[in-house]
């Protein structure tokens, strides 16, 4: 991947990021639907982690 490519979706993973902290905030503890945020932050994590280990 080319530079800017990694940059580009590196600032995809952190608006992405700041979206779903924004949504588990808001969301009720009522239903599942904090788990699904959860579980959808920690793959935008792992997506980062990836992104940043290639580029370093």
């Amino acid at each position: 991947m080319e530079g800017l490519e990694i940059e580009v979706l590196k600032r995809l993973v952190e608006k992405a990021l700041k979206e779903l902290d924004e949504a588990y905030r808001r969301i009720p503890d009522v239903n599942n639907g904090k788990t699904y945020l959860w579980r959808g932050r920690e793959r935008i994590r792992l997506m980062a982690k990836i992104l940043n280990d290639t580029e370093g």
